[in-house]
C-alpha cells in the first residue's frame, strides 16, 4: 500500500495542476504537519476489503476552517484493479476540488458482513493548487466505463520491454554533454554529432560500430549548450545548430553539409535555440533571446530560415516569466498528447514536466531526468561566494517517431546522492498513459554518467530500434585525462 500515496499524488498534479506533498508518518498529527507547511488541504483514506474486491475511501478536509472539503471512493474487483480505480479516484478528487472535467466513477459493490477493518492509506497528503476550492459536496455515485486506452502508432502496436548494449565507440578524450542523430537510413547507418564543452565529434554508426568521422573546434571562452539537427531549409539534409555561449553572449552558430564536410554558414546567432520535434504536426525551431541579470529573457519565438539567418515567427503562449520556463529554454521538447500538442520539459531540479497551454505544469515526474554535469556561470560576480552564479545545463527528451496520441519518450535518468551529486544513471524509455509517463524499459544503473541520447530510426520506431547514447567514463579533473565513449543500444 505504501506506492498508493506517490501514485495519487502524481496524479492529482497531472490532472489540476496541484501542489502535492507526502506527509511522513510519526511524529504531528496530519493536520498540524500540513498546517505547518502552508498547505490549504489534507486529504487521507483508507482501502477496505469488501468480500472479494476492495473498497478505496478518501476525505479531504478544509483546513481553514476544519470542515470536510470532500468525501469520495472507487470500488476496485480485485486486487490487481486497485492502482487503475486509483485513476478513477483521482479524476473524480480533480473534477469536484479544481474544476479538471473527465472524471469517471465506478459502483461500489454491497459490503460483505464480515468484511474486515480498513487499511488506512500510510502516508496522508497535503493539497494545494491554484483553482479555488468549492463548497464542500459529496461525490456522486453515478456509474461510468473505464477509460478506453491512449491509442498509439508505433509500429505494428509493439511496446518495448527490454534496452540492451549492441555495441560502442573507442575512447573519446573529452566529456561528452549529449548526442544528435543528424541522419540516418534504414539499414542501420546514421551519422552522430556528440558533443564537449568546445568541440563537435562527429561519427558515423555501420551496423554496431560508431566510427569517427571529423571533429568540429572552437577556442576555449566558448561554451556548447546544446546541439541539435533540422532540415531549416527544406532540401532534404539536415543542420546542424549549436547553441554556443562566447564568455556572457549567446552566439549560436549553424552547420551545414556541402559535399563531405560541414561548414558554418550562419553564426553570431542572439538567440538559445531548441528544436520541437512535434509541435503542431511538424517540428519548429525554437528560440530566447540572452537576459541582463539571468541567462534567458522574454517569450520562446518560432524561428525561420531566411538563407543567411533567422526571422521571428510566432510567440508561444506558454508564460517564461513563471515556473518552470522562468528557467529557460534548455531542457524544451513538444509532443503530441491524446489530441494536443504540449511542451515537454526537463526543469533546473531535472524534474519531467509536461506544461499546459499556460506554461503551467500539468504533470511532474517523481524522478529525475536529462542533467549532465555541465554549468555555465552568468551575471554580477558575487563576493561572498568568489563566483557569479552557476547555472545547470540539461538535456530536453528525444521524442520517437509514430508514437501517436501516446509519446514514446528516451532520457537518461539520474539517481542523486551526497549534496545532490549524481550517484548513477540509466537510460529509459517512457510512454505517456492517460495522465502521467510510464516506464516501459530501461538499462542497468551505472556508476558513469550518461549524458544524453537519441533514436537512430529515421521513421516510426519499432522492435529491434537502435538507440545512441553518450557516456562519461572519466570526467576531467586533477591529473586525469577526460574520457568519454558513444554507446549503441538496441531495443526489444
Amino acid at each position: 500500500m505504501a506506492v498508493l500515496p506517490r501514485l495519487l499524488a502524481s496524479r492529482l498534479m497531472a490532472l489540476a495542476g496541484a501542489d502535492v506533498l507526502l506527509l511522513p508518518a510519526g511524529g504531528k498529527s496530519p493536520e498540524e504537519a500540513a498546517r505547518e507547511a502552508k498547505y490549504p488541504l489534507l486529504l487521507q483514506g483508507t482501502v477496505s476489503k469488501l468480500g472479494k474486491g476492495y473498497s478505496i475511501d478518501a476525505a479531504v478536509t478544509d483546513l481553514s476552517t476544519g470542515k470536510s472539503a470532500g468525501a469520495f471512493f472507487t470500488a476496485a474487483a480485485t486486487e490487481d484493479d486497485i492502482i487503475p480505480q486509483l485513476g478513477v479516484l483521482s479524476g473524480e478528487i480533480a473534477e469536484k476540488l479544481f474544476d479538471v472535467q473527465g472524471a469517471v466513477r465506478a459502483v461500489s459493490p454491497s459490503p460483505s458482513p464480515a468484511a474486515p477493518p480498513p487499511t488506512p492509506l500510510p502516508v496522508p497528503l497535503a493539497v494545494g493548487a491554484a483553482p479555488p476550492v468549492p463548497s464542500p459536496q459529496a461525490a456522486p455515485a453515478a456509474a461510468a466505463s473505464p477509460p478506453a486506452p491512449v491509442p498509439t502508432t508505433l509500429s505494428g502496436g509493439w511496446s518495448p520491454s527490454s534496452i540492451k548494449s549492441v555495441g560502442g565507440s573507442d575512447k573519446i578524450l573529452d566529456e561528452l554533454y549529449g548526442v544528435v542523430t543528424v541522419d540516418a537510413d534504414a539499414e542501420g547507418n546514421a551519422l552522430v554529432v556528440a558533443y564537449g564543452k568546445t568541440t563537435l565529434h562527429l561519427h558515423r554508426v555501420k551496423g554496431t560500430e560508431i566510427l569517427p568521422s571529423t571533429r568540429i573546434s572552437r577556442p576555449m571562452d566558448h561554451h556548447f549548450l546544446s546541439v541539435h539537427a533540422m532540415d531549416i531549409d527544406g532540401d532534404g539534409s539536415k543542420e546542424i545548430l549549436v547553441t554556443d555561449l562566447v564568455n556572457e553572449t549567446v552566439a549560436s552558430f549553424v552547420l551545414k553539409k556541402k559535399g563531405d564536410a560541414y561548414q558554418e554558414v550562419a553564426g553570431g546567432i542572439r538567440y538559445y535555440l531548441a528544436v520541437l520535434p512535434d509541435w503542431m504536426g511538424k517540428p519548429a525551431l525554437v528560440g530566447q533571446y540572452q537576459g541582463i541579470d539571468t541567462p534567458f529573457q522574454g517569450k520562446i519565438v518560432t524561428l525561420r530560415w531566411d538563407g543567411k539567418g533567422f526571422a521571428e515567427g510566432e510567440k508561444l503562449p506558454q508564460d517564461t516569466n513563471i515556473l518552470p520556463l522562468a528557467s529557460g529554454l534548455p531542457g524544451l521538447s513538444s509532443a503530441r498528447f491524446g489530441k494536443e500538442w504540449r511542451l515537454i520539459y526537463t526543469d533546473a531540479d531535472s524534474y519531467l514536466r509536461v506544461l499546459d497551454a499556460g506554461g503551467k505544469s500539468q504533470y511532474r515526474s517523481s524522478g529525475r531526468y536529462g542533467s549532465t554535469s555541465d554549468s555555465f556561470e552568468w551575471g554580477p560576480y558575487v563576493q561572498i561566494e568568489g563566483k557569479r552564479k552557476g547555472y545547470l545545463v540539461r538535456n530536453a527528451v528525444r521524442v520517437a517517431a509514430g508514437g501517436g496520441e501516446a509519446p514514446l519518450v528516451l532520457i537518461p535518468e539520474v539517481k542523486l546522492g551526497v549534496l545532490n551529486s549524481m550517484s548513477s544513471t540509466r537510460l529509459v524509455l517512457l510512454q505517456w498513459d492517460r495522465a502521467e509517463f510510464q516506464e516501459k524499459a530501461g538499462t542497468q544503473s551505472s556508476s558513469r554518467h550518461l549524458t544524453g541520447a537519441d533514436f537512430l530510426s529515421p521513421g516510426g520506431f519499432e522492435k529491434g530500434g537502435m538507440i545512441v547514447a553518450s557516456e562519461i567514463d572519466q570526467p576531467g579533473w586533477g591529473l586525469k585525462n577526460k574520457a568519454s565513449r558513444l554507446v549503441l543500444f538496441q531495443a526489444e
